[in-house]
């Protein structure tokens, strides 16, 4: 079986590994990360810096990103689709995914999260441990949805978009480029680009 890079050494690195393992798609798991006081992860070397792995990875390996900031991680998965490589998407075994969803390479699909059908995610998004993705939602390029959210059908959301942990997005509501949905709010009606929005009812907190 090929080698899975893992970029990112932090917690969702490690989360990362344990999926790719579970899933048995992997057997070697090798870490990159530029904190150089991290040598392990889950027993796992910690084998060089990000910049490395376009000298140690080749077009027999897989890679997959594990950073939690969106828009760099979408940076680094255009970097290396650019250089030839191989990004994959990880799913956990304990996940649901609908034969008729789809699912991009660099988007990691974490343990109990449902996919429903006709959903599409974009590369290198993060669907969070127990999130909902229900019919028809279109989610672009470096969407996180955190832990325990909900998106109703037909919800899209921009690209680098970030749904915070317990939230719920009412279906058929757009969510615009960058922005940013709070812990716990409840968003009933469409945001703009680059909003972040809280509470419940979800209202505008700041513009960026």
């Amino acid at each position: 079986m090929s080698r899975l890079f893992v970029v990112g050494a932090g917690g969702h690195g490690a989360v990362v590994a344990e999926a790719a393992i579970e899933s048995g798609g992997w057997e070697k798991i090798v870490f990159l990360d530029d904190d150089e006081s991290i040598k392990t992860v889950l027993d796992f070397p910690v084998s060089g810096r990000v910049e490395q792995l376009f000298t140690l990875a080749d077009q027999q390996s897989d890679v997959v990103v594990a950073i939690g900031s969106n828009r760099r991680r979408l940076e680094l998965c255009e970097e290396i689709a650019r250089n030839g490589l191989r990004l994959v998407a990880v799913i956990h075994p304990a996940a649901c995914v609908s034969k008729s969803a789809s699912i991009s390479p660099g988007t990691v699909v974490c343990a109990g999260v449902i996919v429903n059908a006709r959903a599409r995610v974009g590369r290198a998004c993060i669907l969070n441990t127990g999130s909902t993705i229900d019919h028809d939602c279109v989610l672009d390029d470096g969407v996180h949805v955190s832990p325990g959210a909900n998106l109703g059908g037909m919800v899209r959301v921009g690209e680098r978009v970030w749904i915070g942990i317990g939230s719920s997005v009412r279906e058929g509501v757009a969510i615009g480029r960058d922005s940013i949905v709070g812990a716990g709010a409840a968003v009933i009606s469409d945001i703009g680009d680059a909003f972040t929005v809280g509470g419940v009812p979800a209202k505008v907190l700041t513009t960026r």
